[in-house]
Parts: C-alpha cells; structure tokens; sequence
C-alpha cells in the first residue's frame, strides 16, 4: 500500500487570521472558549463560502419548479425551499464569523471601559463613539466603516428563528430574488433582488472587515518561534522552527526533522533540493528575511 504524502504548510495560502491563529501564543494567552473563537473565524467563514458555492450547484433546479408550475398550474416549489434555506445559512455563517472575531477582541481589550459583551453593541457603541478611549483607533475604523453589519444583523436575527423564505429566478434576467415575509423592512417583507449578488458582496465586505482587524491585531504581536508541521511524508510528521517574519514562504524556518531524516535516506524528506529550511539547518546559511510586521 502506497501511503500519501501531504504538504500541509503553505503560508502563501495564509491570511492575517491564519498568521494571527498561528503567532497570537507569544503574546496572549487565551481560555478554552476563546480558542474555539479563533479557530471559528475562518471555520465559519469557510462554511459560508461553502454554502455559497452549493447555491450556485442548485441554482438551475429553480427551472424545475417553473416547469411543474407551466405544466401543472401549481408548483410546491420544493426547489426553491431548498436553495433558500442554503442561503440562509451563508448569512448565518457570515455573522457567526464576526462574532467570533468580536470575541477575540473583547478578550485582548477587556479592560477598555464601556466594553460589551455582545457583538451588537459592540458596532453600536463604537458607531456613537461611547467606548473608552484607550480602544484602538484602527479597531473602530475597521467597524464604524462597516456599513453592511446593520443588514447582517438584521437578517440573521429573524432567520434565528424564522421559517425558511422564497427565491424566484427571473427567466429573462436570471437573477433570483430573495423574499422572507417574516423579515420586515419599513412594515413591508424583505426583499433582495439578486441575492446571489447581494450575498457576494457581503462575503467581500466581511473578508475585508476580518483582513483589517487582523492585520491590526497581527502588528501587535511579539516575536515568537513555533514549531510547525511541514507535511506528512511516508507515513512520518516533518517540522521546522518558524519565526514571525514577513515575508513569508515555503523556505521560510529552520527544518527541525533532518536530525532524524538524514540519517535514513527511506524517510528523507522529499524537498530536501529546493527547501530554504532544510538548506538553513543543514550548512547554517543565513535567515533570508528579517524584522516582523504584517
């Protein structure tokens, strides 16, 4: 049996989440929950682009229920119950997102006067400019400039516990209208004419948001060496030293794993001719970048 070998380091796939989840040690130490809010960050993200990607796999089965209600008067429209409740869980997914990213905040600034709990007030109070000074300034321009988190908000809250709306897929535009009686705007239900558009948009708007506030976040940080997994090569863990510097890249560290690889040539590690790490550990050549920031 062959076993498979998996590179799992790629910095170059890195976004400041990932580079703050991998170097926050060295300066904050985080209880359990607080944790699971980083690594929920980019989860919750992840699955939102997920779901989105599923909507457009259902996309043309909205044409099933336009046939059924051509051929037969009437249609259950079982098509677009199905596609509409995909889209509902992007918006969740989305917030969940920021509401992970409020956590961490809330953590490392939790001595800043008139800080909430809760993500909702948190926008709010920064909006109307009422949290302690000592609250960073980059920190309130990354949300008081986030002028989608009111309809965000407003959306998740009635899908937390509302029935599942309606799409229409428009035969001459092809653009799907989105409509939830149960959500009102000005007394009237809500409607968002294409959504999937809409919804684009404002997975843009919260990458951009989580990319400022890491970054941020990320400047703050102390230098520290970890030891990160390179891949699994033969059935075998490999590791290198890595420092927080920038840039950053595969040759990037010191490889820790040849002490042992070296000297068993069924086991060397298979980047051994083109690997900076390997390169630096093996003849002591020098740390090609140096300084942090992010």
């Amino acid at each position: 049996m062959t076993i498979a070998s998996v590179r799992v380091f790629a910095p170059e796939q890195w976004g400041q989440v990932d580079i703050f989840r991998h170097f926050h040690i060295g300066t904050h130490s985080f209880n359990s929950d607080t944790k699971k809010a980083i690594s929920g960050i980019t989860n919750h993200f992840q699955k939102a682009l997920t779901l989105y990607e599923l909507a457009l796999k259902l996309l043309p089965n909205l044409n099933l229920d336009e046939e059924e209600l051509l051929n037969k008067g009437y249609t259950g429209a079982a098509n677009s119950r199905e596609f509409s409740a995909v889209l509902e869980e992007v918006f969740t997914e989305l917030y969940s997102s920021i509401d992970c990213t409020r956590k961490i905040i809330a953590n490392i600034y939790r001595k800043t006067r008139r800080l909430p709990n809760s993500t909702r007030q948190l926008f709010d109070r920064v909006n109307n400019n009422i949290l302690g000074d000592d609250f960073p300034t980059e920190l309130k321009l990354a949300i008081s400039s986030s002028d989608w988190y009111g309809e965000l908000l407003a959306i998740r809250d009635e899908l937390t516990h509302s029935d599942i709306g309606n799409c229409h897929l428009d035969q001459k535009t092809r653009l799907v209208t989105y409509m939830h009686v149960g959500i009102r705007r000005n007394g009237e239900p809500l409607i968002i004419d294409d959504v999937l558009g809409r919804i684009k948009i404002l997975i843009n708007s919260v990458n951009e948001f989580l990319g400022s506030v890491f970054h941020f976040l990320n400047s703050k940080l102390q230098p520290v060496e970890i030891d990160q997994l390179c891949g699994f090569f033969k059935g075998r863990g490999y590791l290198r030293k890595l420092a927080l510097e920038f840039p950053m890249d595969f040759n990037s560290g010191i490889c820790m794993s040849h002490v042992w690889f070296d000297g068993d040539l069924q086991f060397k590690c298979p980047f051994v001719g083109t690997c900076g790490a390997y390169e630096r550990a093996k003849f002591n050549a020098p740390t090609p970048f140096s300084g942090s920031g992010s």
